[in-house]
């Protein structure tokens, strides 16, 4: 079963960090969304670094990033929030994947965006 969701968030191991992925989410919508255009030409999408770039696509693909983190974000809070009753350190161990990910998530945009200006 769930735990109240306000005393959930009263947590602070918990609401920080769900704080700070919200604000990194935030950032890396507006940072793509000022500086991709929308043109028919192809963007880099991922680059590896033995390699090089090894995925191009259309501009709206690069949107699946961030995309993917709101899926992170909202599955690992879910999770947390079921969990957070039996296992407390488990939901702040949740809480801390997903910022960390939006950690890495936030650099990969930086530099995709710096790659395709």
């Amino acid at each position: 079963m769930f735990y109240s969701p306000k005393l959930f968030l009263k947590d602070l191991w918990i609401s920080v960090p769900i704080g700070a992925s919200f604000l990194i989410q935030m950032i890396i919508w507006a940072d793509l969304l000022l500086n991709i255009k929308q043109n028919e030409e192809q963007i880099f999408l991922h680059f590896n670094i033995v390699i090089g770039v090894d995925k191009v696509g259309n501009w709206w693909q690069i949107f699946y990033l961030p995309l993917a983190g709101i899926g992170v974000l909202l599955g690992n809070s879910i999770v947390s929030l079921g969990v957070y009753r039996s296992d407390k350190f488990l939901a702040k161990i949740l809480s801390f994947w997903a910022l960390f990910f939006h950690l890495f998530l936030l650099a990969s945009i930086i530099f995709l965006v710096g790659l395709n200006s």
